[in-house]
């Protein structure tokens, strides 16, 4: 080194540079002699302790000019450090904090949890501070922390069951289901929290059978809220020691899937529920996730790496107990190339995995989601994939009756509309006259959502008349009171006509029953006539879907065979249709119109068309029909039979199979206030219309079309 130290500096920047300690006594003779070097030789030094520091910890801590005022020779000083791995004694300043969270929660965490803990700490003071896998590991460390292994809302064991329903019946109007079902759970819950405490008091240790292998008691192993510790037969105990925690279990709502068509409605439910259970609530939506990595986490070798939104909700409510609403179920996205998002909710809902979730981010430490209660919503179950809504305990919300939406708008839409106007109760009042008018005649929903936006109208349009009369000091002429004529005056033209029966029936018309697909129904016309100069053909309109096409052409098909029997040929032989063709349309031509639900209704009206024979305003009728004359169960009986409600009509003939859904799903009041038939046949449907007259042939049908 000695013999190049002249060359050195015009040499620097083509040869890699030896370490400081090395190059410091050659500086010192050659600077004088070529100062334009000076900085390259800086910079190469520093540049070369820089890369040092992340390959083998030397750390270059600063390069001192130190001037000889005499000689005005520049010396420099070039200090390296010791490489930056602290001993177990030496922590860096900013771990002690997570050190002592650890030691205080320590009790709090699971097993996995604090050995996952000691690891990433181990690590981190191993690593430079200004490494980047510092600040991940750092990071993890403040989740699993952060997180409530053990740490639960304590319920009260002795809930009060009326109080719990009082609260239901003042918080929601109507849906008797899913408050049957809360005060199911909560008195569930009281009773086998009471044996758990009873079988606890009782002892503190107790012996089970192990299973194969570990030694493990035959039990899911999980935490809880309390936990009691099994000790397994000493001669197990020597093989294994291993912490076995029995969990006390009470999930008999593990998953709710309200499906309902208003959205406020079953959030406020999922609110409701969980204030009646003591319980902290946590929201998520759902609608739009098209990333599995959402639900899961992502690894912790990402950038910017974050655990999924079940694990971020439980750091955000801080218990392990919480009940989460798992909002817009149905909305979640296909699978695609960024993974199945329903898929990864399977093992969330599934009660025998979920003690043991495992995230992304979380790694190899499980977390057990047990205890929660997860209630989904939902619009519909037809886009829920099949597995994932086997896992869901599914209660249909249907939608407000008229008599529930009216008292929903007295009890708490009013109210609440006067206050974010701010008025007062004295300042504007709404009759039922005219909330019924609003129902009626300006919403056709399943909810209520659009029912107060017309309200909040009503309340900004008076909040408008009585500033301007106090500002014009006629205070004495302002009228709080909003009529009927004020609901016409302020809302406009009615938007919807409501739907009302025909006075008088002329034959071949038959009043059947429509779901309209919003959480409504109502009624729908069954029109037909015949056309002379045809050839038998069976003509339909009304945008009929292939499904309603077929079951007219059924019906046509066994009005035929039972021509003779309902006296309309006088020969088996005879064409009921000859030189002639049966017209049959469903009005609202505008409207798609399809299902199997409008079966019998075809076959009476064609009936009726060919005997000449009318059927009652009045008399309603829905049901599908089979070849061989059987009426088969239909859907959405309650919105149709609301729907008949409101147009007038009194009776309705119903299939046999739907007698359970009018005794589950209607109110007293409407049952008391109409007339049910149920039949089985069309035989049955035909002489609940016009009797045992109806058979031209002593006997009735034949035998067979009974089969």
């Amino acid at each position: 080194m000695s013999s190049t130290t002249p060359f050195l500096p015009s040499t620097l920047p083509l040869i890699p540079l030896p370490p400081p300690q090395v190059l410091y006594p050659h500086l010192r003779v050659t600077l004088p002699l070529r100062p334009s070097h000076l900085a390259v030789v800086l910079s190469s030094i520093a540049e070369n302790a820089q890369n040092q520091k992340i390959e083998d910890g030397a750390r270059l801590v600063g390069v001192v000019p130190v001037v000889e005022s005499e000689r005005r020779i520049g010396r420099w000083a070039c200090a390296t450090a010791q490489p930056s791995t602290p001993s177990k004694s030496q922590t860096p300043e900013d771990l002690q904090p997570l050190e002592t969270l650890r030691d205080r929660r320590a009790a709090e965490l699971s097993r996995p949890a604090r050995t996952a803990i000691d690891r990433e700490l181990a690590r981190l003071t191993k690593i430079p501070p200004q490494s980047a896998e510092y600040g991940v590991a750092k990071t993890y460390v403040e989740w699993l922390l952060a997180l409530p292994w053990k740490r639960v809302t304590t319920l009260d064991t002795e809930v009060d069951l009326e109080q719990a329903r009082k609260r239901l019946e003042e918080d929601h109007e109507g849906l008797e289901k899913v408050k049957r079902r809360v005060v199911e759970y909560l008195a569930v819950y009281r009773l086998k929290k009471q044996l758990y405490l009873e079988q606890l008091q009782k002892c503190k240790q107790i012996s089970l059978p192990t299973s194969k292998g570990d030694g493990r008691a035959a039990l899911d192993p999980s935490t809880a809220d309390d936990l009691l510790e099994l000790i397994p037969p000493t001669s197990e105990r020597r093989r294994s020691k291993r912490e076995m925690p029995l969990q006390w279990r009470a999930r008999v709502l593990q998953t709710a899937s309200f499906g309902t068509r208003d959205r406020s409605s079953s959030s406020s439910i999922a609110r409701s529920l969980a204030a009646s259970m003591g319980r902290k609530f946590h929201r998520i939506s759902l609608g739009g996730v098209r990333d599995e990595a959402e639900i899961r986490g992502h690894r912790r070798t990402y950038v910017g790496a974050l655990p999924g939104l079940l694990v971020q909700g439980l750091r955000k409510v801080g218990v392990s107990n919480p009940l989460i609403l798992l909002d817009e179920l149905d909305k979640v996205g296909t699978s695609n190339f960024h993974g199945d998002p329903s898929a990864a909710l399977l093992e969330t809902l599934d009660p025998a995995q979920n003690w043991t979730f495992h995230d992304h981010y979380l790694g190899d430490v499980p977390l057990d989601l047990s205890q929660v209660t997860f209630v989904a919503t939902a619009n519909t179950t037809d886009t829920i994939s099949p597995p994932l809504l086997d896992r869901c305990e599914v209660i249909e919300c249907s939608g407000y009756v008229m008599d529930e939406k009216v008292r929903i708008a007295t009890r708490f839409l009013v109210p609440k509309q006067v206050k974010e106007n701010g008025l007062t109760m004295d300042m504007v009042r709404i009759g039922e006259e005219a909330v019924l008018k609003v129902v009626t005649d300006y919403t056709r929903e399943a909810g209520v959502r659009s029912l107060e936006r017309e309200i909040g109208k009503l309340c900004r349009t008076k909040a408008v008349e009585y500033s301007s009369a106090r500002d014009k000091g006629q205070l004495s002429d302002y009228n709080p009171e909003i009529s009927v004529a004020d609901v016409e005056r302020i809302l406009g033209v009615a938007r919807f006509d409501q739907e009302v029966r025909e006075e008088v029936h002329r034959p071949g018309v038959m009043t059947g029953l429509a779901y309209r697909g919003s959480g409504t129904g109502g009624i729908l016309l069954i029109e037909t006539t015949l056309v002379p100069g045809g050839k038998g053909r069976l003509v339909l309109t009304g945008s009929l879907g292939d499904v309603i096409k077929e079951s007219a052409e059924l019906g046509l098909t066994w009005v035929k065979a039972h021509a003779v029997q309902l006296g309309i040929v006088s020969h088996s032989h005879e064409d009921p249709l000859k030189d002639v063709d049966l017209h049959l349309h469903l009005p609202s031509g505008a409207v798609r119109k399809d299902g199997p639900s409008a079966g019998v209704g075809m076959v009476l009206a064609m009936v009726s068309l060919l005997t000449g024979r009318t059927v009652p305003s009045t008399l309603a009728v829905t049901g599908e029909v089979t070849l061989r004359g059987a009426v088969t169960a239909v859907g959405g009986i309650k919105e149709k039979v609301l729907g008949a409600h409101r147009a007038g009509i009194t009776k309705v003939i119903l299939p046999k199979r739907n007698f359970k859904d009018v005794q589950a799903d209607l109110p007293q009041s409407m049952r008391t206030q109409m007339s049910f038939a149920y039949v089985g046949t069309i035989e049955e449907a035909l002489e609940e219309v016009w009797g045992r007259d109806v058979w031209a042939v002593k006997g009735g049908a034949r035998v067979e079309a009974r089969l």
